[in-house]
């Protein structure tokens, strides 16, 4: 494959900007999506995410080792195309058993996606390779989300159950569209590129044991998890926070939402050229003091707001939102492309699997813990927020003391 974006195949590339932008227009309506269209309580949607992702949690190695039995490329057409299917029938409205089975395995296709990408990316680029390469996807994924939220934001504005189902719609052909494109995507890079992995027996059947013993990966994930904790309580709670806790007007959400989006479009692809071949423990506890500085910052809106102007609030909420955007823009490519560097040749999808784990405990920590924080002090939210940021700082910072593995060991 000669026409390359960096060390990804464009072809490659342009499947990830397809992809995110169907997803960018069905992830911020989903659960609005469940609700008017499917029927579904908005307690039952929430209920089936954390039984999903807890189970996702005990079973990431096994889905590693199925992604790395299948090949990685081909299990991420498979789940692009399955989940074809699924969008396409979420136009209709389902009876409840079936609205929760087809969200749950919506949840679950979602995982193996990940997996499978994260493992394919670890397979065409190693060494500060693979940060340049996760911070390509990071910046294709960031353009479509930013696109598709945007459309989406007009079709569900109508506030029909019509353009809700022509959300979902689109974002079926958006799966069939990365679907076709990663086919011939495999069809020019051979047979060969995608074959399953033939590993010795003990690293085929690695667990997560076994995975978390590969020196400094249990640190990575460790950290990562702290990582993707602070990330899912921006996600979450930001909005609610600035609006109803800080008492700020509605448009100031949407616009520190937007600066995020619009800065990791801007300049992740810049930074992460220049940082790739920096050390990756450095960078991320780097990272991690720009998250829990943010936190400080967040915490000090709703205050501002109450003894000083509104404007002064905003101000603080934007620099926050754009110091906290500086440190997603270091962590996610480095953590990212380390976690591919530590995993052993032929484990790849096994130890992405481990790693990203750290995302489904943050999708089942975050809504219940950050829900009470934010009950108990708006402030005591991103105090809780920097003290897990500087933890995720700490142990990035011990992984300067691992060596990096060569074999899973037994």
């Amino acid at each position: 494959m000669s026409r390359t974006d960096g060390p990804l195949p464009r072809l490659f590339v342009t499947a990830m900007i397809v992809d995110a932008v169907g997803s960018g227009m069905f992830m911020p309506f989903a659960l609005l999506y469940f609700v008017r269209v499917q029927h579904l309580g908005v307690a039952s949607v929430g209920g089936t995410l954390t039984v999903v992702n807890l189970a996702l949690i005990g079973s990431s190695a096994a889905l590693g080792r199925l992604v790395q039995s299948v090949g990685h490329l081909r299990s991420l057409i498979l789940g692009n195309a399955v989940r074809t299917v699924l969008f396409s029938v979420y136009a209709l409205t389902l009876p409840a058993p079936l609205a929760v089975g087809a969200l749950a395995l919506s949840a679950v296709l979602d995982k193996a996606v990940w997996v499978s990408l994260g493992a394919t990316i670890a397979r065409l680029a190693r060494g500060p390779a693979s940060r340049r390469a996760f911070g390509t996807v990071g910046w294709a994924r960031n353009v479509g989300l930013c696109l598709g939220s945007l459309a989406g934001g007009v079709l569900a504005s109508a506030h029909s159950t019509a353009g809700l189902r022509l959300i979902a719609l689109i974002n079926a052909a958006s799966f069939a569209v990365t679907t076709a494109v990663l086919i011939r995507l495999r069809g020019q890079a051979g047979p060969e590129a995608d074959a399953p992995a033939r590993t010795p027996a003990d690293t085929a059947t690695a667990g997560a044991r076994q995975v978390l013993r590969l020196p400094g990966f249990a640190l990575l994930t460790a950290a990562k998890t702290c990582f993707a904790v602070c990330a899912t309580v921006v996600s979450t709670f930001i909005g609610l926070y600035l609006v109803d806790d800080a008492r700020l007007y509605g448009w100031t959400a949407g616009a520190v939402l937007a600066m995020n989006g619009a800065l990791v479009v801007l300049f992740q692809q810049s930074l992460v050229k220049r940082t790739a071949d920096r050390a990756a423990p450095r960078m991320l506890s780097l990272g991690g003091a720009l998250y829990a500085a943010s936190g400080l910052g967040f915490a000090l809106v709703s205050p501002l707001r109450d003894t000083v102007l509104p404007a002064v609030a905003v101000c603080v909420a934007l620099a926050s939102m754009t110091v906290y955007t500086l440190g997603e823009i270091v962590i996610a490519p480095t953590s990212d492309g380390y976690a591919a560097e530590l995993a052993a040749p032929g484990t790849e999808a096994s130890c992405m699997a481990v790693y990203q784990a750290s995302w489904s405990i943050a999708s089942v920590v975050v809504p219940v813990a950050g829900a009470w924080l934010l009950l108990t002090s708006a402030s005591a939210l991103w105090i809780a927020f920097t003290a897990v940021a500087l933890l995720g700082a700490v142990l990035s910072a011990r992984l300067a003391r691992a060596e990096r593995p060569v074999t899973v060991s037994p």
